[in-house]
This record gives C-alpha cells, sequence and structure tokens, in this order.
C-alpha cells in the first residue's frame, strides 16, 4: 500500500483522490479562490436578429477581466464542462465571433435614448462584466485602480462577483412614419460612430500601481507565488542553501561530518547555561511527556514519485488497495527524493568568494545524551545513526524538525532534543555548501589534470619541465578528505600558486576540444543524412567568440617574477621539498630526512646569476620568497598552523588617547581596557564583542597573536625549524640550516600568521555574535513557556465568575506623567477590548499635601471600584511603568477587598505585569490598523490583557513583514548581530513553542489578531499561512476536521504530512452544527497517520470485540473514561507491532494513551507572580549589568534625615562663642548668654529636630537612597547642611540594594569614589596590565606637569619695571630688593597677560595677572590693563593705584608685632598673664597679600585671615582704613562668630548627669590650623 492510500484510509471521505480534492500542480489556495473569483464564465451567445450589433466595450471589459485574473493566477482558464467537447479551433472562431459581436453593442444610455425617440422600447442585449476599472490621468482615479486591485488581491472578493441585470420584454410596434425612422438610424449610427471612436482602455498592471517593495511586502512577488504552490514546507524553502536529496553514502558521510564538528566536544562553559529544551521529549521509559508522536516503521511514509509539483493524474490510485485501512510501510518504488537545486553552479569556479559562506550554525548547545557522565565513545555510536536518521527525513522526506522532534522522537530519543535537531538542520546547509564547492574543485583539479596530459602528449620529446607539478590521485583523495571550508580555501590557494598561470590555456584548450567533439558529432549526423539534400555542411563556430570570454590574470606577484626567471630550479639544492615538510609538520616528527647539498649556499647561487639577478644575495633572497611562498601554500602546513595558532594565540589591549578619557567604569571594557597576552580560549562569550566595539570606536588597540609559544621552545616557529633542517655540525650544513631557518620565519610571521589573524577575529567575533544570539533566544523562549493566567474561584460562585469560556481581563496603563491619562481596559477572553475607562489621576498618591490632587484620586478610585463592580473581571493586571505602579496595585488591592467584604465578590488577583511589549506593539504599524482611533496607553491596555490570556500568540503580533518584533530588548549587544540571524532565532523559538501548543485555525478565523501564530505551524510559513486562511475565509466556513486541509484548502502531502498534527480542532465546540463527520483525535496531538492504533487502543481498552466495535463510538467513551487505558498492556502492542515490521513503538503507544487522557494539554510553565528582584528590574528598567554594589552614580539630594533625642541631654557653652549650645542639633544663637531657659524650651517644645543621620538622595531611575553621615565624607560632619543642599547633585557608590524597599545605599567619601582600597570598582581581569596602566599614568602625569611649566613670551615693553625673566628668577631678584617693591614681567598665559610681583615682605612675593586689552601686536602693551574689573592706562597707573597703597598697608601689619611661632608667643604670654587675651598678626606665607590674626580667647589659639588690598584692610567681610581701626573692632566683637560659621555639635549628654563642660578651639572656615 502506498503512503498516500494509508493517510486516505484514515479520511472519513470515500473516493476521494488528490487530483478531486484539488491537489492537481499542487497550487496554492489562495491563487485558486481568486481565479475562481476573478474568471468570467463565457456564455454562448444567443440568435437573434440584433447578433450584428457590436459594443467595443465588451471587448474592454472582458480584457479587464483577463488581465485581472492574469495577475492572480498564471494558470490557464478552464473551460465548463459543456465546452469540453468542442475543440480548440472551434472554441478560438466562436471567441473571435463574440468579440465581433460585441463590438458594436450599445450601453443602457444609448437604449434610453433610442427608446426615448422611438416612443416604444426596444430589446437590450445584456452581458456579464467585471467591475471596471478606470484608466485616467488624475491622482483620484488613480487611487481607484489601487484600491480596486487591492480590494481584489489582498481582501477578498466582494467586488468580483457578477452582477446580471434582469432583460427587458421587448416591446413590438411600428414605426410612426419613414421620418422617425431616419432620424433614429441616423442617431443610432452617430451613437456607433462615437463609440468606434471611443480610446480603448486597458487596465493597469499590478506592477504598474504598486511599487515592488509594496508587492514583496504583501506577497504577491512571483518567488511568493512560488513558495505558496510548492509542495515543499516553506522554511525549507527559504533556506539559503536549498534541500537536496542524498543517498546512502552521502547521508552516512555527512552524519560523521556532522558529529565531529558539532557534538564530539562539548563545551562545559556552554553546557552550564544550557536551558532546557523548548519541547520536553519523552524518556526511554514508559511514562512519556504529553508529546504526541506517529508511525515510525523502519520505512516511514514518505513522498511520491514527483518532482516539485507534480501533475494531476499522477500514478496514485488509492482505491485499488483492497488493505487501504491498514498502516503498512510503501513499496521501494514509492520512495523517491525530491529534486532540489544545487549549490553554486559558477560557470568560472575560481571566481568563487571563498571567504563568504553559509551562516554558521548558531543554535543553542547540543544537550547531553542519555548518560552526561558515560565517556564520549560510548556516546558515539548511538548518536551518529541518529543524526543520520534525522537528516534522511529533513532531506529525503522534506519533514521539518518540530515533526521530526514530535511525531518521529523514536528515531531521536533521548540523544537530540528539538534544539539538536535545528543545529543539524542548519549543519546540514554548511554540509551541502561544502560538498558542492569540493565536487568544483575535483573538477577543476581534473580539468587541469587533463590540460596537462594534452601537453605531455603533444611534447613527448622534450623532457616534463621541473616547474610543472603533475596532479596526482593523492591530490583528489585530499580534496575528498577535506572537512571545512578553511581546509577547502587552503586547496584552492594551493592550486592558484601552482597552476593559476595556466588555468586560461586550460579553458581554451577545453574549448577547443568541446568544439572539436561538437564539430564530429555534427559530421556524423551530417554523413548519416548523407550531408542533406543540397550536400552542404553547417558552417563551424568561430573561436573567436570562446576565446573573448576568457578572463586572464593580468601581472603578477614577486613569486611570478621569480619563476619566470627560473629561481624554482634552485629550490631543489634546500634537500626537502614543501610537501615532505608539510608531512613532518603534520605527523610532528621528521619523517623525512633533508638531503643535504654539497656546496655552501652562495656558492649554489651563483649558478643562477643573470641580468634580473646579479648577487647571489639577490639569488637567494629570491629562492628564500619562493621556498616561503611554496610552504604557507600546503594545505597541510595551513591547517596544522591554523589549529596551533588559534589555540594558542593570546590578546593584548590597550587604550588609545581617546580611549584613556572615554574608558571609565561605566564602560563595559574598564575591566580589560589593558590586557597583556591573555590567552584567546579564556575569553568569555562576549567579551571579544565589546573589545571590538571599542576598537571601532577608537577607544582601543588591539592585537591578536603578536607571538605564538611553543610547547618546549618560547617560540613555536623555533620548534618548527628542526623539521627542516640537518641535524649537523658543519659550515655548510648550517649555512643551509640558516636559510631554512629564514625561510620558516619569512613564511610563517609574514605569510600565514597575518591571515590567521584575520580569520581568527573572526572566528571570535562569530563565537560573540553566538552567545548573544543564544541568550536572545533564551530570552524569548522564557517568554514564551508561560502558560495563560488561571483565575480559580470557588464553585458557589455565581455564573458571571465563571472561567470555563476564559478570562476576563482588567488592565491599567499609565506613563509618569501627570498631564497624561491613564486608561482602564476591559478585555474579553478571546482578546477583543470590550469597554474603557479614562483615569486622569490614578498615579496621584492619596497623601498628597494637595487637597485637589487627592480629591482627583479620590473620584478615580470611585470610578474605577463602579467599574469593577459592574464588569467583573477575572484578573486585573497592571503596567510595570514605574513604581507608581505598586501604589497603583496596592489601590486596586482595597478595591477588591472592599468588594469581597461588602458586595460578597471573589477574591480578584491584581498582578503587575512587564509592559515592554505592550509598549512595542502600542507603537507598531498593526496597532495602528487594529485600533486607529485608540490612544497609546488604550492599546497598551489591550497587549497588557491579551499578555494575560496568552503570552505566545500576544508576542506573535509583532511577527510580521515589519520584524517589529526586533524592537524588544534582548540584550544590550543585539544591535551588533545580523538582523536576519537574530530573526532567525527568535523565530525558531516560535516554531518550536506553537507546535508545542498547537493552532487552532477555527479560533484565527473568528480573531484576526490570533492570526500570526498559523506561519509558525511546522510546514507553513508566513505566506502558505495567510493563502490558508484566505481560503477558509473566502469559503466562509470554518475547519470542522483536518480531512479539510486536502478537500478545502488544496493542502499538498508533504505540506499535510507537517503540519496536519499540530494544527488542533475543537470538536467539542463543533456538536451538533456540522452535518460532517466529527473526528475526536482532530483535537488531539495525535497524527492522522496513528489514528487507527489510537482507535484500537480504545476498543481494547473496552473490551470490546474486534468484528462488533465501533472504533468511533469506543473513542467518545474512552475520551469521557481514560482511566481505562492504564490497564493496557502497551509493551505486548509494541511487541506485536515489532511483528508487523515496526520497530520498538513503547514510546509512540504511550504518547498516545497520555494523549487520551488530556487532548491537547498545555505543557507551558504556569504564570507565577514575580518576585521582588524580578519587580525591582520591571519597575526601574535596571538590570544585574546596570545597576550593582560599587556602581559610580550620580544622584539628587532630597532631603536630610534627623534622629529624634531619645534620652535627656544638658546644654554647654561653646568655648569660642561663649553662648549655650544645644547638644543635637547644634543651635548656638540664643539671646540670653547665661539663662538656660531658653534651651529646656528648644527641648521640650520638640524645636529641636534631633541628630543628623545622614541625607536623602534619589537616583535617575526613581530609586530612592541614603547616605549615612558617616559615609557622607572622610572628614567628621556633623551638620550636612554645611556639606550639601536640597537640588544638589553629588557624586557617590552603590554599597547596598534593597529590592524589596526599592532604595540604596551609598557612600559620597572620597575615598570611595576614589576607591582607593580597590574594593568597589569592578575587577579587573586576570591578565590586566597593571605595570604599563601604571606606566603610562606617570607618562600622561609628567606630560601634564610639562605642559604646566610656565612658559613666557618675551615682550618689548619700555618700563624701569619690565624685566623679561620667569617667576622663579624674579623671586630671586627680589630678595634683595625693598617691600613694597615691583616687578612686571611677562606671563605664562599667553601674549595678552602681564604678571605684576611684588614684596610683600621677606619670602612672600605676591603675583597678580594682567589682562591686556587693545593691543597693536603680540610684542606691544595693550591700550587697557585689567586686573579684575578694575581697568588702569598703564604700568605707572597699575603701581601707584593698586600695588603701592597695598605695600603700605602690609608695612603697618608687618611691623605692628614679630614673632617666629604664634603659637608659641601666645602660649608663652598667657602664661604671664591668664586675664588677658593676647594676640600677634604674621604674614601667611601660602596665601601670599594675607596676613594671620592669631589670638587666644581660652586655651587654644584661633587664626583668622587680614586681606591687604589698594582699599583698605579686610578682616571678616570688612574693609578697614587702617590698622588701627580693625584691632579696635576686634577687641569689641572678636566673641562673635565669624560670616557663615556655625559650631559643631556635641555628643549627647542627659541631663541628670552634669561633667564637666568641654572645651573646644574655634577654627576658622577660612584659616588652614596651624601647628
Amino acid at each position: 500500500m502506498s503512503w498516500d492510500r494509508h493517510l486516505v484510509s484514515q479520511i472519513p471521505v470515500t473516493g476521494v483522490g488528490w487530483e478531486d480534492v484539488g491537489i492537481s500542480g499542487f497550487r496554492s489556495g489562495g491563487d485558486r479562490e481568486l481565479e475562481a473569483k476573478g474568471r468570467v464564465k463565457q456564455e454562448k451567445p444567443k440568435k437573434s436578429k440584433a447578433s450584428h450589433d457590436k459594443n467595443e466595450d465588451v471587448e474592454e471589459d472582458e480584457d479587464d477581466g483577463e488581465a485581472v485574473n492574469d495577475l492572480i493566477d498564471d494558470n490557464p482558464i478552464e473551460e465548463d464542462d459543456s465546452e469540453d467537447d468542442e475543440s480548440e479551433g472551434s472554441r478560438k472562431r466562436r471567441k473571435r465571433e463574440d468579440e465581433d459581436e460585441l463590438s458594436d453593442r450599445l450601453e443602457d444610455d444609448d437604449y434610453d435614448l433610442i427608446e426615448e425617440n422611438l416612443g416604444f422600447k426596444v430589446q437590450r442585449k445584456k452581458f456579464k462584466r467585471l467591475k471596471r476599472i478606470e484608466d485616467e490621468d488624475s491622482d483620484q482615479e488613480q487611487g481607484d485602480d489601487r484600491d480596486a486591485i487591492a480590494n481584489q488581491l489582498f481582501e477578498g472578493s466582494d467586488n468580483e462577483e457578477e452582477r446580471r441585470e434582469p432583460v427587458r420584454e421587448e416591446t413590438t410596434g411600428q414605426y410612426s412614419s419613414e421620418e422617425s425612422r431616419v432620424s433614429t438610424l441616423r442617431l443610432m449610427t452617430s451613437l456607433r460612430e462615437k463609440k468606434q471612436s471611443r480610446r480603448r482602455r486597458k487596465m493597469k498592471s499590478i506592477y504598474e500601481i504598486y511599487e515592488p517593495h509594496e508587492l514583496e511586502r504583501a506577497g504577491f512577488t512571483d518567488e511568493d507565488n512560488k513558495i505558496r504552490s510548492t509542495d515543499i514546507p516553506e522554511r525549507m524553502q527559504l533556506r539559503s542553501v536549498p534541500i537536496t536529496p542524498a543517498n546512502d553514502d552521502e547521508l552516512d558521510e555527512e552524519a560523521e561530518w556532522i558529529y565531529k564538528t558539532a557534538f564530539s566536544k562539548r563545551d562545559a562553559k556552554k553546557e552550564q547555561v544550557k536551558k532546557p529544551p523548548a519541547m520536553a521529549l519523552a524518556p526511554v521509559n514508559l511514562k512519556p511527556t504529553g508529546m504526541m508522536i506517529g508511525t515510525s516503521k523502519q520505512l516511514v511514509p514518505g513522498p511520491p514519485q514527483t518532482t516539485v509539483a507534480p501533475a494531476a493524474g499522477a500514478d496514485e490510485n488509492w482505491e485499488e488497495d483492497d488493505e487501504w485501512d491498514k498502516p503498512k510501510a510503501p513499496a521501494a518504488s514509492a520512495i523517491s527524493k525530491p529534486p532540489g537545486t544545487q549549490v553554486g553552479d559558477q560557470e568560472n569556479w575560481e571566481d568563487e568568494d571563498w571567504d563568504a559562506g553559509p551562516k554558521k550554525a548558531t543554535g543553542t548547545k547540543f544537550s547531553a545524551a542519555a548518560a552526561p557522565d558515560k565517556p564520549q565513545e560510548e556516546v558515539k555510536p548511538q548518536i551518529i545513526p541518529k543524526i543520520r536518521k534525522a537528516l534522511e527525513f529533513m532531506r529525503t522526506w522534506l519533514f521539518e524538525v518540530p515533526f521530526i522532534a514530535f511525531y518521529r522522537k523514536e528515531f531521536v530519543h533521548p540523544d537530540l532534543s528539538i534544539n539538536d535537531l535545528w543545529k543539524i538542520y542548519r549543519l546540514d546547509a554548511r554540509f551541502c555548501q561544502l560538498k558542492n564547492r569540493k565536487s568544483k574543485l575535483i573538477e577543476l583539479f581534473r580539468n587541469m589534470r587533463e590540460h596537462q596530459t594534452d601537453l605531455i602528449m603533444a611534447m613527448t620529446d622534450d623532457p616534463i619541465s621541473d616547474s610543472m607539478r603533475l596532479i596526482t590521485d593523492e591530490d583528489l583523495e585530499r580534496i575528498k578528505s577535506i572537512k571545512s571550508a578553511d581546509e577547502l580555501k587552503d586547496m584552492y590557494l594551493f592550486f592558484s600558486l601552482y597552476y593559476a598561470d595556466e588555468v586560461p590555456n586550460m579553458k581554451e584548450g577545453l574549448i577547443r576540444k568541446r568544439m572539436k567533439e561538437r564539430q564530429c558529432a555534427m559530421n556524423a549526423a551530417a554523413a548519416d543524412r548523407g550531408k542533406g539534400e543540397n550536400g552542404e555542411e553547417p558552417p563551424p563556430e568561430p573561436d573567436g567568440g570562446a576565446k573573448s570570454s576568457i578572463k586572464r590574470k593580468i601581472g603578477g606577484g614577486a613569486y611570478a617574477m621569480c619563476k619566470k626567471m627560473g629561481v624554482d630550479s634552485f629550490l631543489t639544492k634546500f634537500g626537502l621539498s614543501p610537501e615532505k615538510f608539510a608531512e613532518n609538520l603534520r605527523d610532528n616528527y621528521q619523517r623525512h630526512e633533508v638531503d643535504q647539498h654539497s656546496s655552501e649556499p652562495l656558492e649554489a647561487a651563483k649558478e643562477m646569476l643573470s641580468e634580473r639577478l646579479k648577487t647571489p644575495e639577490e639569488v637567494l633572497k629570491a629562492a628564500k620568497l619562493m621556498m616561503a611562498t611554496q610552504i604557507s601554500r600546503e594545505p597541510d602546513v595551513r591547517r596544522c598552523v591554523r589549529e596551533v595558532f588559534f589555540e594558542r594565540a593570546t590578546i593584548s589591549c590597550h587604550p588609545t588617547t581617546k580611549g584613556q578619557k572615554e574608558i571609565d567604569e561605566a564602560h563595559p571594557c574598564f575591566s580589560m581596557k589593558y590586557i597583556k597576552e591573555k590567552p584567546v580560549r579564556d575569553l568569555t562569550p562576549d567579551q571579544f564583542m565589546k573589545l571590538s566595539l571599542a576598537e571601532e570606536d577608537r577607544f582601543l588597540s588591539i592585537s591578536l597573536g603578536e607571538k605564538i609559544s611553543g610547547m618546549m621552545a618560547p617560540n613555536y616557529i623555533d620548534e618548527v625549524k628542526p623539521l627542516f633542517q640537518k641535524d649537523e655540525f658543519s659550515k655548510v650544513v648550517q649555512d643551509w640550516n640558516d636559510l631554512r631557518g629564514e625561510c620558516i620565519e619569512f613564511a610563517f610571521e609574514k605569510l600565514l600568521y597575518p591571515i590567521f589573524r584575520k580569520e581568527l577575529r573572526v572566528k571570535l567575533l562569530e563565537d560573540s555574535k553566538t552567545h548573544v544570539l543564544k541568550f536572545c533566544s533564551d530570552k524569548m523562549h522564557n517568554w514564551l513557556k508561560i502558560a495563560p493566567f488561571r483565575a480559580e474561584f470557588p464553585e458557589e460562585d455565581e455564573e458571571e465568575w465563571d472561567t470555563t469560556k476564559g478570562l476576563r481581563v482588567l488592565a491599567i496603563a499609565f506613563v509618569n506623567d501627570y498631564e497624561q491619562a491613564a486608561f482602564a481596559c476591559l478585555v474579553s477572553p478571546d482578546g477583543e477590548p470590550l469597554e474603557h475607562l479614562r483615569l486622569q489621576s490614578i498615579i496621584k498618591n492619596k497623601k498628597s499635601f494637595k487637597e485637589s490632587d487627592r480629591q482627583e484620586k479620590l473620584a478615580d478610585l470611585l470610578g474605577l471600584t463602579e467599574f469593577i463592580r459592574n464588569k467583573k473581571p477575572h484578573a486585573i493586571v497592571i503596567g510595570g511603568e514605574s513604581r507608581e505602579a505598586l501604589m497603583i496595585q496596592e489601590d486596586v488591592k482595597e478595591i477588591v477587598s472592599e468588594l469581597v467584604s461588602e458586595e460578597a465578590f471573589p477574591l480578584i488577583t491584581v498582578e503587575v505585569v512587564d509592559n515592554q511589549l505592550a509598549k512595542c506593539y502600542a507603537n507598531s504599524l498593526k496597532a495602528g490598523h487594529d485600533f486607529p482611533e485608540y490612544p497609546l496607553l488604550l492599546k497598551e491596555g489591550v497587549s497588557l490583557g491579551r499578555r494575560l490570556l496568552d503570552p505566545l500568540l500576544e508576542f506573535t503580533q509583532l511577527c510580521n513583514t515589519d520584524e517589529e518584533i526586533l524592537c524588544m530588548r534582548f540584550h544590550p549587544l543585539q544591535d551588533h548581530v545580523p538582523k536576519e540571524e537574530l530573526l532567525e532565532h527568535l523565530y525558531l523559538e516560535f516554531v518550536n513553542r506553537t507546535n508545542e501548543v498547537g493552532v487552532d485555525l477555527n479560533r484565527s478565523l473568528s480573531y484576526p489578531h490570533t492570526s500570526s501564530v498559523v506561519q509558525f505551524t511546522c510546514g507553513l510559513g508566513p505566506r502558505k499561512a495567510t493563502a490558508l486562511l484566505k481560503i477558509l475565509k473566502q469559503n466562509n466556513q470554518r475547519l470542522e476536521n483536518r480531512t479539510q486541509l486536502i478537500t478545502t484548502c488544496h493542502m499538498g502531502p508533504k505540506i499535510f504530512i507537517n503540519c496536519s498534527g499540530f494544527i488542533k480542532i475543537d470538536t467539542n465546540s463543533l456538536g451538533d452544527s456540522t452535518e460532517s463527520y466529527v473526528e475526536v483525535l482532530d483535537g488531539s496531538r495525535v497524527h492522522p497517520e496513528t489514528y487507527e492504533w489510537a482507535r484500537k487502543m480504545a476498543v481494547d481498552a473496552l473490551d470490546c470485540d474486534d468484528e462488533d466495535a465501533n472504533p468511533a463510538s469506543a473513542l467518545e467513551e474512552i475520551l469521557e473514561s481514560p482511566e481505562k487505558l492504564k490497564d493496557l498492556d502497551l509493551n505486548a502492542f509494541a511487541e506485536e507491532l515489532k511483528r508487523q515490521g515496526f520497530e520498538d513503538k513503547s514510546i509512540t503507544l504511550c504518547d498516545i494513551r497520555v494523549e487520551l487522557y488530556n487532548r491537547y494539554k498545555d505543557l507551558r510553565t504556569q504564570y507565577q507572580s514575580p518576585s521582588p528582584e524580578e519587580v525591582f528590574n520591571m519597575l526601574t528598567k535596571e538590570t544585574p549589568e546596570t545597576l550593582y554594589i560599587g556602581k559610580l552614580i550620580t544622584a539628587t539630594v532630597t532631603g536630610i534625615t534627623y534622629k529624634k533625642p531619645q534620652v535627656d541631654a544638658v546644654p554647654f557653652k561653646n568655648e569660642v562663642t561663649g553662648r549655650w549650645q544645644c547638644p543635637f542639633c547644634g543651635k548656638n544663637d540664643f539671646p540670653d548668654l547665661f539663662d538656660l531657659s531658653d534651651v529646656w524650651v528648644h527641648f521640650d517644645a520638640g524645636a529641636c529636630p534631633g541628630q543628623a543621620t545622614g541625607i536623602r538622595i534619589r537616583l535617575d531611575n526613581g530609586i530612592s537612597g541614603f547616605i549615612p553621615i558617616s559615609k557622607l565624607s572622610d572628614s567628621q560632619v556633623t551638620n550636612p547642611e554645611q556639606r550639601v543642599k536640597r537640588g544638589q547633585t553629588v557624586h557617590c557608590r552603590v554599597v547596598k540594594i534593597d529590592v524589596e524597599r526599592f532604595s540604596v545605599e551609598c557612600t559620597s567619601r572620597t575615598s570611595d569614589l576614589h576607591d582607593i582600597k580597590q574594593e568597589w570598582r569592578p575587577a579587573k581581569d586576570p591578565s590586566y596590565d597593571q605595570e604599563r596602566e601604571d606606566h603610562e599614568n606617570q607618562k600622561e602625569d609628567d606630560a601634564w606637569k610639562n605642559k604646566q611649566r610656565q612658559t613666557y613670551i618675551k615682550r618689548v615693553i619700555v618700563h624701569p619695571s619690565f624685566k623679561n625673566i620667569s617667576y622663579r628668577e624674579a623671586e630671586v631678584l627680589m630678595d634683595t630688593m625693598d617691600q613694597g617693591e615691583v616687578i612686571v614681567r611677562p606671563s605664562s598665559k599667553g601674549a595678552n597677560h602681564l604678571t605684576v610681583t611684588w614684596k610683600v615682605a621677606d619670602g612672600v612675593y605676591q603675583h597678580i595677572d594682567v589682562k591686556e586689552e587693545g593691543k597693536e601686536n603680540a610684542f606691544s602693551l595693550g591700550q587697557s590693563l585689567l586686573i579684575g574689573t578694575d581697568e588702569f592706562g598703564d604700568i605707572d597707573e597699575i603701581i601707584a593705584r593698586h600695588v603701592n597703597p597695598m605695600a603700605s598697608h602690609a608695612r603697618d601689619l608687618i611691623n605692628f608685632k614679630k614673632s617666629a611661632k604664634a603659637d608659641e608667643y601666645l602660649l608663652e604670654e598667657k602664661a604671664k598673664n591668664a586675664n588677658k587675651i593676647h594676640y600677634i598678626i604674621q604674614a601667611s606665607k601660602e596665601y601670599p597679600g594675607k596676613f594671620l590674626l592669631s589670638y587666644l580667647p581660652r586655651t587654644k589659639p584661633v587664626h583668622e585671615f587680614v586681606t591687604v588690598t589698594p582699599e583698605g584692610l579686610k578682616f571678616r567681610q570688612q574693609i578697614f582704613d587702617c590698622l588701627e581701626g580693625l584691632l579696635n573692632w576686634f577687641k569689641k566683637y572678636y566673641r562673635n562668630p565669624p560670616p557663615g560659621w556655625s559650631a559643631p555639635s556635641a555628643p549627647y549628654t542627659p541631663r541628670k548627669f552634669y561633667p564637666q563642660m568641654p572645651s573646644q578651639s574655634y577654627i576658622s572656615p577660612y584659616i588652614p590650623k596651624t601647628s
């Protein structure tokens, strides 16, 4: 029995074949439907007297109809059955007659005019016509064209229905007069002439109306139509390398190659992060996972003996088999291989781009075999046959991966997961491309060998040249053994080195030979015919045309020049050919000894001297070049060196000048900006991509493989040299060994290493991209694995809370903008928005300080309460926009609690869900098409509700031609991987999950927003899915059984086999609404090919006799009582199937039993509320990579925290001010100096805020933070208000993250910000080059210091005080000058500045900057001289008005009191007289121009500044004309605190204790404390 008969045996429709059900030609359903709608049925013209009347418009209309039909379907128009018996010639003649008859027919307007003139009705000839599309030049009519064709092509056939008007009854009568007859004839003649002269209009083609990109986007190109109509899975058709059939030997070879490429070496690192397979496969034991599989005999049902599209009436007669209802294996003749296009059929093989290859397999890592702990030798024998079987299913039977994973499980389980099968699918493309290129390369080698044979045969008397390398069978075998694209490229480079110059001659010889063979064949044919009637032979084709197409290589390189000079003959003196050296390197020992030449290299080179090579050194240089080139082109050498290079290569990098500034702690390359010789094998998956991006931005300079170390020697080259040298110690041998070693160095360092560095860079970048792609697919996997939300309510609740038909979800979407209203949207169980509510103030706080905000929030909550009371949602979801979502969640929970307590509502779940998907959907083109009137937030709410109902369906809405799924953020580096590869990996996750869940086509028809998931069904794709849905929609019917996929949807056998098991039909909902047979198994994962086994199990479970049993009723009974299946002995059933020729079917039978327990049970993970950490990341939009402990951030100060006094304390007097001071808050401005009552009132009245404990901050992402006062500064801080103020931006580091409270603890200490102890910054790489970083930093510091050195431009200024000297020279010169003397000198700030240096005191010099304006040239003095804002006319004015007054005041201060050490002097004077307050004035060396006023009020000295200015002496922000006035004021107000100073707080002191008052010394904030 053929597989087609077996398939039909499961269909309850008898007497139907593929041709009968519409499989003829395998046209797509969409094309057939449009063809049926667009075709105008031909009608035989009726004989009448008016048959000669014709109208051109009819022909126009028919032409338009044919044009529209041609746009839709290229198949020929089928005739009616009534015309089948007519010959083609008669039909053509009748068509011409009909066209002639219709050409002159009148339109309705003409008939109306005639009847009005004649006074009676005439018979009108009516005909069918399509709706015309006017062809006008106006923009409006152009739009009508587009709309009309869009209605026909993209939407449906509403405008294609035929319209027929009733024929008016003919009224007989006589003309009233001859005059009226004449006028009527004239009128008819003029109208006919008018019609004939009317310009014929033709409908515009679809390609003229729509842009190519619009047609491509809508899927109406020729390629799209071909994909739709071909009975091959769409994804297989779209693969970059076509699927091709393979014989057994090729499958064995490919399985071995795939095993060695992807499965022989397990990557331990990737294995640790490997996600579980997307669809769990049943283990070997008899406890399946619930996934349904189909039959899997040794010979499984396969495709018929057809090519891509078999014609109707193929040799498939199902009715001929008497035992069609029993599953059988097909005959051997029924197994055929589908054709495929070979890869790269390019005529010029050598023009192939060898650097470009197929996309690498970047799927997830292969999961461990059944026993992960077994050694690989044990896994290999059992996994290779399974790989081969998977390849056979893919290449021979055209089964897609999901079908193999579900319904051919016994052939791959448990060693190959579905992700492994996808990996095999990708590797198959690489293997096919590699095999095709190998075949082309073998053909090229054979052609060259044939060309060499012809040359040798043509020169039999001449010896074979030493420069000719003969191609042997070993070369062809070497090509056949190639396992990678790199090896293939090496072999091609080897060919190009030795034979590139002969390729043009080879082509010419092949062309001549082919033309000669063709000529001989023509001559032989002519001889057989007797040379024709006239005895002439056809002229031979000229050779010039063929020769003109040959591309010759222009010029050559250094190797070609050396070869032309005959240096290649000298290479034999090296004693070892490159081929033999390659064998030595391959075997890693000196397999071939060196044949030592007797003379020294220079002596031997003298024999090769010529006009071009004049010295022996030049000969040796040329020979070294040729030998090194030949060594570098040896395939074995390149393979061995490549392996060592990739294994031992190291990477080093350092920042550029730009990178020194740009790469900070926040940069991903901060921990790697200095790397020294880090092995590339130690790079983490995405590290190299980060480094590469930094290099593209010119932040880093990267070097790869600068030094390749050896195993026994420091350098790998030193290990290789002995394999090309002679182990002797004579001078001749040593000279030759040195020459051979130079050849090795040149070949490796100059020729091989640069190429391998590029290859290694590409490989590392591909590995990084693979990691990013896997991360993105894992994230999509985790999103899609969540099952629809489930809500359970007590059974006693009303029917309104019944969830059997789905959930009503209330979704709330908002943004952090008080001006923008939020929306609450109620989504039906089917995903349709029912009603919505506008919430203007939902994000405001109920405890707001503004009464208006509180009232508005209360009004929104009342409206929301009423909405929930009336609509009764089963679940409420809130978009996770920000932290305010938690506030809204609490508000809604309070509403639900009130309804539960007051109105006996059940407890409704309130969830917060990530709104990234909702935002992408709201801004998508699809959302704009679905809800054009909805605002963005309302669209977002619809998406939130739908996601809770079914995440898979909602995510698929972004999988469209606009590729909006890429708007989702999966990985920070996702924008740096190819978009096509990222889409492929994401879509594979959709394919896996969709086929696990199943697709309900009827639901997709009823609710268009769920139709996007159909494209991911096994065997389908976007084009086939659209055509399938369109057929069902146009037929206005639902899918009642899987048989209709064939009978109604015209699905081909291959597509049906792939997809039928994954299309589920809700048979319970059909009920009595259909007259068709309802197959209950159509609502399960059981494949149609195994229906008989399921029926057999049902019958056996009920203990019914096979003769009397009704399988259909048995199935229905089993579905109601599935527990009866547990008593079945499935092992005995499997043994019986074995005896019938099947393999072990235990897994299959167990899966059937599990599926009958619960049809299409959802195997996805149940929804769980997000954890606190997930909520934190969701609402803050942070990740562990963006917010972590130790991160340097900026924050805004929002306030200062205080700790209220917990114990009684005693105020104390401040030693500096003498006033009482609060020990908690430090307040010291109480009015009474002696009364403590004000201080006690300050305590008792609660006016004391308490001791400051820290500052509150807020991060940019809305997270609140806190900096303890102990971590505010390295120095002690008692009052934070002295350091920060509200609204100020501060730098800090995160030291603790509290995800539950949405807060962080930070530090702003300088030592922590600079991370002096190296405890906060990201950990540096183990290979970090700290020594180089320190050297670079020191070098940068030195450069900065050199830049800061004062440089002077000599000036030409005539003045006695001006000198062209530096600042150091000025100070030396002033050492001998009097106090107040002035030197004017050039400034280091440039030619527009001067510096005035004057002597303040001995050893104290002040430098004043003077800015010049109005300069005539760079060397002259400016017309205006500015010191700050004061303007002076010349240098004399500066000295007189500015310097001299300051010098006079300085002299007064200097001459007041003199002492070496102020503190010692004050203490001595205090000891002599303790009743006085002693003071002294001294010049400050640290701040020239300032003097220190030191005094001793109690026990510790106090220092304050007195500044000398031209206006006088400045003290405590007051100006005094003379020293005497300053001292008098000081003696009177010295107790007052300086402006802007507040005393530090004191520690707590309980009231009941009265210890001695602590003494404190006052240190002015403007004076550094001196010793």
